[in-house]
């Protein structure tokens, strides 16, 4: 196997680990390394990420679904909003200041992750049923859906901690449906990145084979951990990731100067 072929089967299988075990996309693994190893281009590596993440969302997506954990009303509400979002995030992902984006974003997880490892959720801010959880159901995909689109990440990072923290939703029914809305909000965004010419076909041919066992092997460790345990972990991974993107476009803002934080390509979230 080329070192190409190593470097994204090793991409490809963490990023579907990620995926199985944290509800997520896997993309803040991937697509570190696919424009470090691989050398791809930012918004390349975006688009690539999202039609992997497709496919391994859609794997560990089926495995809670046979476990039990789903709620199709939050899955409505969700994808509603993730579809738009989604779509509207892949375009604004050639035009927005990367830098400074990803500063904000690895500010937001570090916040989520301190709430969830310092305070364990206990109950969300509408009652189960109402029509307000739908509603802030779509708020909450639309968001995780612009981040997905702009970022070539699955969107988890905001669906899941948002459904247990606003809506009580119990962690491992969080992941599950954060796993089936990811699954259609990284395909329009992950089609819209094709349309624009940012998809490595290729890359995604090793990428594939590697990441449905790593969605496999962490939707099966997700099953083995208590809710609270899994919260845990969650806030742990959050955390390390906000902390790498913050550290890293700060010290290339400060490297490259005020005016790269409006350049798209200086950015590897």
């Amino acid at each position: 196997m080329s070192r190409r072929g190593r470097w994204s089967a090793l991409a490809g299988f963490s990023g579907g680990v990620l995926s199985g075990l944290l509800g997520g996309g896997g993309g803040a693994v991937m697509v570190p390394l696919m424009t470090g190893p691989l050398r791809m281009r930012q918004h390349v590596a975006h688009g690539t990420s999202l039609a992997v993440i497709t496919v391994t969302a859609a794997v560990a997506a089926v495995l809670y679904g046979i476990a039990g954990h789903f709620d199709w009303l939050l899955f409505a509400g969700l994808t509603a909003g993730a579809v738009t979002g989604a779509v509207t995030g892949a375009r604004l992902a050639l035009r927005i200041p990367a830098l400074r984006l990803r500063q904000a974003f690895g500010v937001f997880l570090l916040a989520v992750s301190l709430r969830m490892l310092l305070f364990a959720p206990s109950g969300g801010w509408v009652e189960p049923g109402k029509l307000a959880e739908l509603g802030l159901a779509g708020v909450i995909g639309l968001s995780g859906g612009l981040a997905s689109g702009a970022l070539g990440v699955g969107g988890g990072a905001i669906f899941v901690p948002a459904m247990v923290l606003v809506l009580g939703t119990e962690q491992h029914e969080a992941q599950g449906i954060s796993l089936v809305v990811i699954v259609v909000a990284s395909a329009m965004g992950a089609l819209t990145h094709y349309r624009q010419g940012t998809v490595d076909t290729d890359a995604a041919r090793w990428l594939l084979p590697a990441a449905i066992p790593g969605a496999i092997a962490g939707a099966g460790l997700a099953t083995l951990l208590s809710g609270r345990g899994l919260q845990v972990v969650f806030a742990v991974v959050l955390s390390a990731i906000g902390v790498q993107m913050l550290t890293t476009a700060t010290r290339r803002l400060r490297a490259s100067g005020s005016t790269a934080g409006a350049a798209p390509e200086g950015v590897r979230p």
